[in-house]
């Protein structure tokens, strides 16, 4: 039985004043995962995530919602191969106003299958044409959007994967690359992050200076950690960061006046922030996924003063270990910001806040 919570209608938050926060439908599946949003230049808001049975299942789809509205849509399946699992979509719009959806897909629990699928939309998302395949080497993922250079260039971040068993992401030796176009995605060119290993889901945004920006995710649940470039190909070791990190997906954005958002969770495993969970017949710690919160930065990123929590555990938190948590963040105008992000899996839920 559907949630009755899960209406998508856009209303006042109940927790945060001044903020408005709707559930997204969630009729497709009972895990529901890794949202981005795009809002294109037609004023469109789209979401898409992954949805299924499980991550890793062959049942597990992306899907893709419209904000039309106060009220989000109900999500059409866009990526569904009956025989792999589709994860960690990516929505983008290119300088000729196509919309990119890009995902990655794998055989049924083993990341090391997975390779990263394309497909367009002319029409602001409402219809896509024919899937390829962008990056067939075998254990590639994405998670977040690219960002275009003011020479049209295009930087994706990207991961490659050694970890077989969707249901235990413990094995080390993940690393992270950006993936380079300079001929609006027909051909790509892959970079190195020096030093990246365990540092995965890498996020990127210009600083006011030109200078590029990414935050890393931390498979060891210790800190956020950051890397800079000048020209999106060469990028400088990452370092760790004040910032915690729980092994989860985090997210940067920059704002109209220059200003830099971070959506991540403010745990780790450093800080014996965990939980006790069983995977496979193991018992092992976790870190939590809570508090979800928003960090802005006045100085390229150097210094995160200003936050708030967006979202804190709760009883219905803790009957559930997968948290709050793989926030999307863009800048909504006029001073303010839009999130979505993973609701215990069962729902993504859409946030829009003061900056």
């Amino acid at each position: 039985m559907t949630d009755p919570r899960f209406d998508g209608i856009v209303r006042p938050s109940a927790v945060l004043p001044g903020a408005r926060e709707a559930l997204l439908p969630a009729p497709h599946g009972p895990d529901n995962h890794a949202a981005n949003l795009l809002r294109t230049r037609g004023g469109d808001l789209l979401c898409t995530w992954f949805s299924g049975p499980e991550e890793g299942n062959p049942g597990t789809n992306v899907v893709v919602s419209r904000l039309s509205g106060d009220r989000w849509e109900q999500p059409v399946l866009v990526a569904a191969d009956p025989g792999r699992s589709e994860q960690n979509p990516v929505l983008f719009e290119d300088g000729d106003g196509l919309v990119w959806l890009l995902h990655t897909s794998s055989e049924p629990y083993d990341q090391t299958t997975a390779h990263v699928v394309a497909r367009t939309s002319a029409d602001a998302g409402r219809t896509w044409g024919e899937p390829r395949v962008l990056f067939s080497e075998p254990g590639i993922f994405v998670r977040h959007p690219p960002i275009v250079q003011d020479d049209g260039t295009w930087v994706l971040p990207a991961y490659h994967s050694t970890a077989p068993n969707d249901r235990d992401h413990t094995a080390a030796g993940d690393r992270s690359v950006v993936e380079v176009s300079a001929d609006g995605g027909r051909t790509w060119d892959e970079h190195q992050i020096p030093g990246s290993g365990d540092l995965v889901q890498m996020t990127i945004a210009r600083r006011p200076d030109g200078r590029l920006l990414a935050m890393f995710r931390d498979r060891r649940a210790g800190r956020i950690h950051a890397s800079t470039s000048a020209d999106g190909r060469t990028w400088s070791a990452p370092e760790r960061t004040e910032l915690p990190n729980n092994d989860s997906s985090v997210q940067l954005t920059r704002l109209g006046d220059g200003r830099l958002a971070l959506v991540y969770n403010d745990a780790s495993l450093e800080r014996d922030q965990f939980r006790w969970v069983t995977k496979q017949g193991r018992r092992r710690k976790k870190a939590l996924r809570t508090p979800l919160v928003v960090a802005v930065s006045e100085d390229g990123g150097a210094n995160w003063p200003l936050r708030r929590i967006l979202q804190d555990s709760d009883s219905e938190y803790w009957q559930n270990e997968l948290g709050y948590s793989y926030p999307s963040v863009i800048d909504g105008g006029d001073g303010r910001l839009e999130v979505a992000f993973s609701y215990l899996r069962k729902t993504i839920k859409y946030l829009e806040i003061g900056a």
